[in-house]
């Protein structure tokens, strides 16, 4: 896998350090003596290893995979790894590409895109941020249950689009269940089949 190396950290000598995710090398991972992490109820799996982030990069180097500098940031197209304050971090377009492709996330769009007071709220045009992550409380997957909290912007406001969806089981297609749009100063409800119970909008369900 020909993956970029990015540095933005000055401090490299302390571990643990994040190296992949679920789609990543298993090779790869076994020789940066990294292991599966999986939060319950929670089918995103990220790779920690004991290793520091400089002897992960030595290790990276001498297999001939290449380090850019940050300077040189804005003329890549595509990134692999990338070092963060406290870690690095393989493959993060992957996630959020994994993350967009949920049959929910697109669903949420569309239902806020003919949503008259949402697109008051907010004010045209509406741009739509990246997931974070590492956010587990309000970004997850379970076998039957999953929330998304989608950052937003417009011309007026700024917010969440806080998005949760049901399946019957891991197997089937999850389906949006309620949508609400949180700003500073209010919260609206956007859209609600009554199916999502109260309970797990602040629990990550199984």
């Amino acid at each position: 896998m020909p993956y970029m190396l990015i540095s933005t950290q000055i401090r490299l000598e302390v571990g643990p350090t994040f190296v992949g995710d679920g789609y990543s090398d298993k090779g790869l991972m076994e020789r940066l003596r990294a292991k599966p992490s999986q939060q319950l109820g929670n089918e995103f799996v990220e790779y920690m290893t004991p290793l520091a982030p400089r002897q992960v990069l030595d290790i990276l180097e001498c297999e001939g995979w290449k380090v850019v500098q940050t300077s040189t940031l804005i003329k890549i197209a595509a990134g692999g790894f990338l070092i963060g304050s406290t870690a690095l971090y393989l493959a993060q377009k992957s996630l959020q590409r994994r993350v967009r492709s949920l049959p929910h996330y697109a669903e949420c769009l569309e239902i806020v895109a003919n949503h008259d007071r949402a697109r008051e709220a907010l004010g045209k045009p509406i741009q739509i941020g990246s997931v974070d992550i590492a956010d587990r409380r309000h970004n997850f997957v379970g076998k039957t249950t999953s929330m998304l909290r989608i950052p937003v912007a417009g011309s007026v406001s700024s917010g969440f689009l806080e998005v949760m969806a049901i399946r019957e089981n891991e197997n089937s297609p999850f389906k949006t269940a309620k949508i609400r749009l949180v700003m500073d100063d209010s919260a609206v409800s956007i859209y609600d089949t009554g199916n999502w119970e109260d309970s797990t909008d602040t629990l990550v369900q199984n």
